[in-house]
């Protein structure tokens, strides 16, 4: 601890202070009551000199001036709690005022010596040899300033960096969070929309055409179980270990997420809820990344469900161009009646901004606009393109 080396150095030089004191060497000056106060004043006050290195250093340089004076007829030698004193001054200052302290100890010293010094020799080697003393703290002090500034500026900069790869923790967080709400959506309002359709006619067909009135249930138990198994799937990411390693191989939830090999499924749902749909495929299909073969699902799941919630009656159309660098997929309606640019217009609800934020995800190209007879939603993901995570 730092309090705990400046009470060891001052109390060593104040013990060896006193055991001069004690032994009767003169240069140490009387062993009056005065000149033990101030040999004290030359080392005590180190204690506190992290906390108050000026005050400290004034102190003790007017202490071991004022005890070199009771010195008669000896050649006093700098105070090491001065120089202590400076050290700690020149490590805590900037340049300029370790400087000045630097000079006031030298001058101080500098009258010292050649006011009583019994001889020119012995002046000027006592001279040199404190200037010579007071230079080596000072660049000790500086260099150990500098050293500590620089210690502080790696410290400061790997706080930066953890906060940076918190930051970065965080964001990739949230993305997850995002992306887990867009599925979400995507498949709660799919199925959910097939599965109020499909009630809605079981209930008109319940007296007059039970047979119909059994398929639409049939419909709905496995839309729902579809529905349940696509959010088991997606959410099995955040299980716990356990869990995955007891999954069976045969278990539903451990397929992949869906791609455009299950567009024909898609289609038949929507065809049961009553929603005719025409469906095209152009050109060779190339290997596809999963996850423009998700976002790709998703767009096309995404506009069917609109046109079912909000064309009732329409027809669709959907059309899926595979080229060599794009994959071009168009959704169109026409017909039917309702609100048609609810969910589906700009500033329309979270389906529209779902399919917009999956054709930025990869830099690809979407429009979402009413067309003289329907709707017409039109994406283009490009095949080569990562995902960008700061959109």
């Amino acid at each position: 601890m730092p309090w705990l080396v400046d009470a060891t150095i001052a109390l060593g030089l104040s013990a060896l202070s006193l055991i001069t004191v004690a032994s009767g060497a003169s240069a140490a000056g009387g062993s009056d009551p005065l000149s033990v106060t101030l040999l004290l004043l030359e080392t005590l006050p180190l204690i506190v000199r992290r906390r108050w290195p000026i005050p400290v250093f004034g102190v003790t340089l007017a202490a071991t001036v004022a005890h070199a004076f009771l010195a008669e007829g000896q050649i006093v030698n700098e105070s090491l709690g001065a120089l202590v004193a400076l050290f700690t001054v020149a490590e805590r200052y900037d340049r300029r005022v370790s400087v000045a302290a630097a000079l006031v100890a030298a001058a101080s010293f500098t009258a010292v010596i050649f006011t009583r010094s019994s001889g020119q020799q012995l002046a000027v080697t006592g001279f040199l040899s404190t200037m010579l003393a007071i230079v080596v703290v000072l660049a000790l002090g500086d260099w150990s300033r500098t050293r500590g500034r620089y210690a502080a500026a790696i410290e400061e900069n790997a706080r930066l960096q953890e906060a940076e790869r918190e930051e970065r923790s965080r964001r990739a967080v949230d993305d997850e969070r995002e992306r887990i709400a867009r599925e979400l959506h995507d498949i709660v309002t799919h199925h959910v929309s097939v599965i109020v359709i499909q009630a809605g006619a079981g209930l008109t067909a319940l007296d007059r055409r039970p047979e119909g009135a059994r398929s639409a249930l049939e419909a709905i138990d496995r839309t729902g179980r579809e529905a349940l198994t696509d959010m088991r799937r997606m959410l099995g990411i955040l299980g716990a270990p356990r869990d995955v390693e007891n999954a069976t191989a045969d278990d539903p939830t451990r397929e992949p997420m869906p791609g455009l090999e299950r567009l024909g499924r898609l289609i038949e749902e929507v065809r049961a809820a009553g929603l005719p749909v025409e469906l095209s495929m152009e050109g060779v299909r190339p290997p596809v990344d999963a996850g423009i073969e998700l976002s790709a699902y998703r767009i096309v799941q995404e506009a069917l469900t609109n046109t079912l919630k909000h064309a009732q009656g329409a027809r669709a159309r959907v059309r899926i161009a595979y080229e060599p660098r794009a994959i071009d997929i168009e959704v169109t309606d026409e017909g039917g009646t309702g609100r048609r640019d609810v969910g589906q217009g700009a500033g329309g609800g979270r389906g529209l901004v779902g399919m917009r934020e999956r054709v930025a995800l990869y830099a690809g190209e979407f429009e979402a606009a009413p067309t003289s007879t329907g709707f017409r939603v039109h994406a283009r993901l490009p095949l080569d393109s990562k995902p960008t995570v700061d959109r």
